[in-house]
């Protein structure tokens, strides 16, 4: 049973079990692909959001952790697609998804790419149990972790550089990731 915290004198309040280290036997593929299906949404949002810009601003470098938005877009892609071969027994190394003939060279292609790779990171997720999402793939010789993780890096991933991206066009003044019927000057990022 949970400890019982007395807060002034009002009724005693359930305080919830510390978080475990360790990761919940409970996985749900719902829950993680909840998770790609905003990562799909958000995706195709910020690069919608790159086609209002001059190619003068998608083409800056200096602005960002991956020099502009348009290598920080293309990474994002290059992640996401190395990260699902990984998970699917395709070890591509130190490669990068252009070396495998893929061409990534303008915003178009980077989108269209886009669209389909998260379509097959989308089925990917779908077709996993519990059980595979907790299988441990090994990254290194004396290191492993399970796919869930890995899964849930790639997200994680895509929110910090889209963040980063948005933050570079709200700066530009573009209009980014916005609820509808929410004003200009209150973007959202992810």
């Amino acid at each position: 049973m949970a400890a019982r915290l007395r807060i002034g004198d009002g009724p005693r309040v359930p305080v919830p079990p510390r978080p475990s280290r360790e990761i919940d036997q409970q996985v749900k593929a719902d829950t993680l692909l909840a998770f790609v299906g905003y990562h799909a949404s958000a995706n195709d949002r910020i690069l919608t959001t790159a086609a209002g810009l001059s190619d003068e601003e998608f083409l800056a470098t200096g602005k960002l952790d991956h020099d502009g938005a348009f290598q920080t877009l293309r990474h994002l892609m290059d992640v996401d697609w190395s990260w699902r071969e990984f998970c699917i027994g395709h070890n591509v190394g130190d490669t990068c998804l252009w070396d495998h003939g893929f061409v990534l060279d303008d915003l178009p292609t980077i989108h269209a790419f886009c669209l389909d790779e998260d379509k097959r990171f989308w089925k990917y997720v779908e077709s996993l149990d519990d059980v595979a999402l907790l299988e441990p793939l090994a990254t290194g010789p004396d290191f492993a972790v399970p796919r869930c993780l890995i899964l849930a890096h790639v997200v994680n991933h895509g929110t910090q550089h889209r963040s980063e991206v948005a933050r570079y066009f709200t700066l530009l003044d573009a209009p980014v990731l916005k609820w509808p019927g929410e004003p200009e000057k209150f973007a959202l990022t992810g």
